[in-house]
This record gives C-alpha cells, structure tokens and sequence, in this order.
C-alpha cells in the first residue's frame, strides 16, 4: 500500500525539464524570429535572380511557415509532447545540412570539383580499397567474438578503409592547392560570413543532437525511437530531393506561366506560352487552295485529310512542337515493339534448363547498363556508310544472294545517320538493342513467379505449347509485362540523348523529339518560359498515358488478383 502511494506521488510531480530543453526551446525561439525577420525582409524584395516577385514572395511563405512551426515547438516542447521533439529535430538537421552546403559554398569546397573527379579516375585502382576493406570486415564477424581473428580482420578492414580515403584525399589535388595558396585557404576560413555560417550550423546540430538524446524525457517508446530514427537515415535524401528536384521542379511550373529568357526579369503572361504550344486549327478548304488563306493568323499547316474534292486541313500555331511529339509517338510505338517482343522471347528461352542460362543472362543485361554516349558512339561507328559494319554486312549479303541467284540486286547503301526517312529507326535499334537486356530480366523474374503447378496440370490436359504461352503464361505474367509497358514508354516519351548523340551532327528536323525540342528552346534560343511549358505539357501527356494504362490493366483478371 505504502509502495502504491509513493508511485501516485511521483506520478502526481511535475515532470522535471532539464536545463539543456530549456536552452533548446530558447534557440527555437531565436530560429523563429530569425526566420519571421527573413521573411519580412524577403517579402519586401522586388525580384529574385529575375525570377521575377513571385518567387520572392514563395520563398517568405516559406520561411514564415517554419517560423510558424518553430514557435509552435516551444510549446509543444514545454509539454513534453514527442511529436514536437521530433519536428523541432527535423527542422534542427535540416537547417544544419543547408548550413553545411552553404558554408562549403562559401569557403569554396566546390570549385574544381571537375578537377578532383578527373583525379580520382585518373587514380580509379585505389577505389578498391574500399571493397576489400569491407570484404574484411564482413569476413571478421563471421567469425566467433571472442575470437582474436574477430577483433583484428575488422581493425585490418577498417585500416584499409581509412587508408584508401587519405590517399584519395592525397590525390585529389585539395592539398596541394591549400599548400600552394595558403593566404587563399586561410582567408576562405576566416571568411566573417563563413564563420557565422559555420557557427549556425553548430548551432542547428547541437540542438538536434541534443533533442536526439532527451527521449526518456518525453516517454519515447522503442517504436517511435525506431521510426525518427528511420527518417534521420532518409534526411539527406530529403535534402539533396528538395534542393534539386522538388524546388526546381515548382520554380519550373511558375516559369511556365512567364515569358523568362535567362537574362531579364520574368514577367508573367498566364497561359500565352500554353496556348502558342496546344493552339490547332482546322479548315476544310478546296485541294487545290492556299492552306494559309484560311488559316486563322500565325497557324501553319501539319496535316492534312483529304475528303472528296475538298481536304480538312489541321494548322498549328507551332508546327514543330506537334511534328515532334508525332515523331516522339512513332519512336514509343517502334521501341516498345522491337524491345519488349524480343526481351519476352529472351525470356521464354532463358527460363528454360539449358546449361549456362546464368552467363547469357549477365550478357543480355550488360547493355542497358552501359552509358548512353558510349552506346551512340559505337553506333555511330557501326552506322558509317563507308566502313561501318552494317552497310558492310548488307553489302556482302547482297553480292552472295546475287552470285549465288543470278541476280541485280542493288545495294542500297543506307545512309542511316543523314537520311530522313532512316533516322528515326536508327535510334530506335539502337535504343531497343539497350533496352532488351532490362526487359529480359523482369520478365524473365515474371515467368520464373509463374505456378509450375498449373503448367503441368495444362500439359497433363493435352495444352501444347502455344495454348500454355496463350491461356496460362502470358495472363498471369499481366503485372510484369505491365511494368516493362510503362516503363519502356516512359523512358521513349522522354527520349533525348540518344538522338543527340547519335544525330547530333545532322541539321535535319528529323532528329527532333519533345525532349530535344524543350532542349533547343531553353538552353539554345533561352525561351525559358517556353520551355518549361513543353516540359509540363509532356508530363500531362505521360501522365494520361499513363493512367489510361493503368485503367485497362485493371480490367485484367490475372493483374487483379
């Protein structure tokens, strides 16, 4: 009875805040006015990089809202509520890992970054340290604890480890830089605005850690210890996402609404750069008239449907943008065609018991790993008219069905790369030799999930081999193949380095896709506005697809079970 009173007491006490939350909640209220000043400060600027008010004023919002949330963490701190432990630690490691970015761009960590990489792959041998460090490590704990091999083939990995980073260190050029320059180096450190960022992003860390080590204050269950600390692992995904996706991604939807050129001020024009892409106009005039008598202003013909001795004539007000996105739908169709039919094939016959099925597997995937630039290279080679392998091939196999038939046939020398009416499948065989080796491995991972069972009971049945593929196979191998669909469509819809790479030398508007469009439009003619409106457009596109696809895969039986 005494123990149960003493407990009720206890209970019934305030519950005791240590000195180190009550600085915590003192430097969150520092943060939050620090940030709600920002934010006032921000909203009053006029423009920022000429991206015109709009984003000045998003920027302050923003701000504002995490002032807002810092200020309601003091609250919820003093309470000892654990939700608000764990966002005043997000908000804590977040600010430090801008602090950080921002004070290496302030002592200049990221000049000759191109230097230090072409270092480093210059000296690529000493990457394998880290391998064979680990390798050591690993082989250690297999070991029993007690035993000495435990203890010293994880300090041997760990030496190792440590050792390759010194000398990648060593070789990357920083020090010889900082040796050669030390007035330089010395006036990056002591840099006033390096110091005051380096010392908030103290400050940002000590107070997350702080927080990270106080959870019996606020009774943490093991759960949610295991849950902030899951999120604390994906922080600095978030943060590089953030910075360089999510944020671009917003700043390029607002831009799409303006008339940006990458040097004067954005002014917002509403849906002007929308509508010069979407803009058609059909007419139904006489064969023999001038398209553009009756074409509204600024719309050109790119297309036409000829009906009885009159013709529906579809303009566009930009004729290239819909002209690529025709090509784009062409180069979809054929890749997914002459990717996905033939991986399907790879598949059935890797799925099968003979012998070496491993190696040819590793082989077929070998291409879609490879870089683009290098593939379109070798292309580009095999492509020449003069001495490239495919006109030689084509060549040889004419001259022998000719000797051997008696007779003309002409050898058509393909000019692949330069012909108009040959580049598009250039780059879709190119492309789609890439492309198998990864569709091969996912249905080839989709046959393999296929029931043995219900093949056998088929077979048992008297089902030959096509009725199986036709009634049992390809039904339930419905999600995979609508992975491979999807994904294959998507990766064409946004099609770019392959044509540039490989076509990049021709002039021909063949070579235009969407992709490469937005590309000219933004980087060569600095319509960036403009650009960024045919980039969302294509996303919508995608997306449509997309859905659609999604849409008809659930009508299927096997998908949706």
């Amino acid at each position: 009875m005494a123990t149960t009173t003493q407990t009720t007491a206890l209970l019934q006490q305030p519950a005791q805040r240590p000195l180190r939350l009550l600085i915590v909640m003192g430097w969150m209220g520092i943060l939050g006015v620090a940030l709600l000043i920002g934010a006032l400060n921000v909203w009053q600027i006029e423009t920022f990089f000429n991206y015109g008010p709009i984003v000045t004023k998003f920027i302050a919002v923003v701000l504002g809202i995490v002032a807002i949330a810092s200020f309601l963490c003091i609250w919820l701190l003093w309470s000892l509520n654990n939700n608000g432990r764990i966002t005043a630690m997000m908000i804590n490691f977040f600010g430090a890992g801008f602090g950080l970015l921002y004070t290496a761009q302030l002592l200049g960590l990221f000049v000759g970054v191109d230097t230090l990489a072409a270092n480093i792959f210059s000296n690529w041998w000493l990457l394998l340290g880290f391998p064979i460090g680990y390798a050591l490590v690993w082989l250690g704990r297999r070991f029993d604890f007690n035993a000495t091999a435990h203890e010293w083939l994880q300090k041997i990995g760990i030496g190792i480890m440590m050792l390759t980073l010194i000398a990648l260190i060593l070789v990357s050029g920083w020090p010889a830089l900082l040796v050669q320059n030390p007035s330089l180096a010395l006036s990056q450190l002591f840099n006033p605005a390096a110091l005051a960022a380096l010392a908030v992003t103290a400050l940002f860390t000590a107070a997350g850690i702080a927080l990270m080590r106080m959870g019996s204050h606020f009774g943490e269950t093991i759960l949610q210890r295991e849950a902030w600390q899951g999120w604390m692992f994906l922080l600095p995904n978030f943060i590089t996402f953030t910075l360089f996706f999510a944020l671009p991604l917003i700043l390029s939807f607002y831009l799409s609404f303006t008339n940006y050129d990458a040097i004067s001020e954005a002014e917002y024009v509403g849906l002007d750069n929308y509508v010069r892409l979407l803009s058609l106009d059909f007419q139904v005039i006489p064969q023999d008239a001038e398209p553009s008598d009756y074409l509204r202003l600024n719309h050109f013909e790119i297309g036409r449907i000829t009906i009885g001795s009159n013709a529906l004539v579809i303009g566009a007000r930009d004729p290239m943008f819909w002209e690529s996105l025709g090509r784009t739908i062409r180069y979809v169709i054929l890749l997914l065609t002459f990717s996905i039919l033939p991986a399907l094939g790879l598949a059935m016959l890797l799925n099968s018991k003979i012998p070496g099925m491993k190696v040819f597997r590793a082989i077929y995937f070998i291409p879609s790993i490879a870089a683009v630039v290098g593939v379109a290279l070798i292309w580009q080679w095999l492509y020449n008219p003069v001495i490239g392998y495919i006109n030689y091939a084509i060549t040889e196999v004419v001259n022998f069905l000719n000797n051997l038939f008696g007779i003309s046939i002409v050898d058509p020398q393909i000019d692949w790369l330069t012909n108009d009416n040959v580049m598009l499948i250039s780059v879709v065989i190119m492309a789609a030799w890439q492309v198998i080796g990864f569709n091969t491995v996912i249905l080839l991972a989709g046959l393999q999930n296929v029931p043995k069972d219900l093949i056998e009971a088929s077979t048992v049945d008297g089902a030959g081999p096509i009725t199986r593929f036709r009634r049992i196979i390809l039904p339930l191998l419905g999600p995979t193949t609508f992975f491979v669909i999807v994904t294959t469509l998507i990766s064409g819809m946004q099609a770019f380095s392959e044509f540039y790479t490989l076509l990049g030398n021709t002039t021909s508007s063949a070579r235009i896709t969407v992709v490469y469009y937005l590309y000219e439009q933004g980087f060569q003619r600095f319509q960036m506005g403009f650009a960024s409106a045919t980039a969302w457009v294509l996303f919508a596109v995608i997306f449509a697809i997309t859905i659609i696809q999604f849409r008809i895969s659930r009508s299927n039986e096997a998908y949706r079970d």
